[in-house]
């Protein structure tokens, strides 16, 4: 339900540049979470999908739960989200940098684009502040994607 608000909200920004936006649930996914955090994970990763795309482009999200990946308490298990986009890409030196505060990937485009450089800080603070983790796959010039794993419990 998070994700769906989420993407109904950033739809609107989406179709102004032709990108389609999808969500794919593999399954129903409850989850003990602060949401205005996770909808600030949420929102920074699609937005950034949308925002560093191409004209005509998308932007899938998948969410789905994995019950085989135990860390030492067997009982912690978790879900994951998935945004990928078909945008202008990551390159892989900048890997490394991406979730410092005000790093830009691309600052010859930054005053257009606009934002801060804070929204993968903030996201990344978010993930940890929930025991998840979050990884980044990009080519340059196919796009992105940014997997988020987040425990089912929320332990503060």
């Amino acid at each position: 339900e998070l994700l769906e608000t989420t993407l109904k909200r950033l739809r609107p920004i989406a179709r102004k540049r032709d990108i389609e936006v999808v969500l794919e649930s593999l399954r129903p996914v409850t989850a003990e979470v602060d949401e205005v955090k996770m909808s600030q994970i949420f929102t920074n990763l699609v937005e950034n999908a949308i925002k560093y795309n191409k004209e005509h482009g998308w932007v899938k999200v998948l969410l789905d739960a994995d019950h085989q990946f135990f860390t030492v308490d067997a009982d912690h298990k978790y879900f994951y989200v998935k945004v990928a986009d078909s945008g202008i890409g990551i390159p892989e030196e900048d890997y490394e940098h991406i979730y410092e505060r005000f790093y830009r990937v691309d600052k010859s485009h930054s005053r257009e684009i606009g934002g801060t450089g804070l929204g993968l800080a903030i996201t990344r603070s978010a993930v940890t502040m929930h025991h998840g983790t979050i990884q980044v796959a990009s080519k340059e010039g196919e796009g992105t994607t940014f997997t988020v794993r987040i425990p089912l419990s929320y332990i503060p």
